[in-house]
């Protein structure tokens, strides 16, 4: 595992340990490309349950996608603190 994936992996970690299995069918992705085709700006919004938790924008959708998990993860260790 890369560091680039940190935020992703623990986002899914810490929704299996909340919902188990069915911890995929929380979480929904939106994605958006803006500016020129030769110097993109993603955005990346991280949806649990139908609520934005997360939204993060890079040059590429990886980086775009990992701040939006490291946002999402943030507010939902805050929210669930009573949980962990």
């Amino acid at each position: 595992m890369s560091n680039a994936e940190e935020n992703r992996l623990g986002l899914n970690n810490l929704l299996q340990r909340r919902y188990g299995a069915s911890a995929a069918d929380h979480l929904r992705w939106d994605q958006f490309k803006t500016g020129a085709d030769n110097n993109p700006t993603w955005t990346y919004i991280a949806y649990i349950d139908n609520i934005e938790y997360g939204r993060g924008y890079g040059g590429n959708k990886g980086s775009a996608k990992e701040m939006a998990a490291g946002a999402a993860l943030g507010q939902l260790r805050r929210q669930w603190a009573h949980l962990l």
